[in-house]
């Protein structure tokens, strides 16, 4: 919970900053892909959901767990996305693919 909350806050932040700035809300999104990218957090791609391949996150479960997760576990990145998408665009995410999960990549789809 911790780890989503503190994504949730920076994600916010951002989002607040970058809409305080002038950009629109598909402005905005762009710039935070291009943060993303910036800080290597993986191949990201936007369109009707959010996929990040190579998802550092997650890329980590595999080396300390040998089993598969049952539930996604990205959870700072969650609360990143939810923070940012609430504060620009009025919408929140849900993860529906991990590669914890054994999924080629994370995967968040609008709701």
């Amino acid at each position: 919970m911790a780890f989503r909350m503190g994504g949730a806050r920076a994600g916010k932040k951002i989002g607040e900053c970058l809409m305080g700035s002038g950009l629109t809300g598909d402005a905005a999104a762009k710039r935070m892909v291009s943060l993303l990218k910036y800080a290597k957090v993986g191949e990201i791609t936007v369109d009707e959901t959010i996929k990040i391949r190579e998802n550092v996150e997650s890329n980590w479960i595999p080396l300390f767990y040998t089993m598969k997760w049952e539930e996604p576990c990205c959870f700072f990145t969650t609360g990143f996305l939810n923070g940012f998408f609430s504060a620009v665009k009025n919408q929140h995410v849900r993860e529906t693919k991990c590669i914890a999960m054994g999924d080629p990549y994370c995967e968040w789809e609008f709701r």
